[in-house]
């Protein structure tokens, strides 16, 4: 089974669906390793994407920085980190989203 078919599921959300599309339009490559990185990340905490964008931004700030910390102290790449935070970016982005603060 291919890593994309493991977070298929997401698809179940249209809004997801229709971020994985407009990405692809772009790279195939790029829409795959985005759709890994956010189901990924949700499996981490237990999540959804669409539980995501209900929080409040102060919120979803907070959460993106004990991500960041917890995989600084697994020893996760800065690489790695740094791609899903830019995936988690863009998700939000799709969303009318945008954090304001530095992580």
């Amino acid at each position: 089974m291919t890593s994309r078919r493991i977070y298929e599921g997401l698809f179940e959300n249209p809004e997801v669906k229709r971020w994985y599309n407009n990405i692809a339009q772009g790279s195939d490559i790029t829409a795959d390793v985005y759709l890994r990185r956010l189901g990924a990340f949700c499996l981490k905490l237990n999540t959804t994407p669409g539980d995501i964008v209900k929080k409040k931004p102060g919120e979803i700030y907070n959460i993106l920085l004990d991500y960041v910390s917890s995989h600084e102290k697994a020893g996760f790449s800065g690489s790695y980190i740094e791609s899903t935070l830019k995936t988690l970016r863009s998700w939000l982005a799709h969303n009318e989203i945008q954090l304001t603060r530095k992580i």
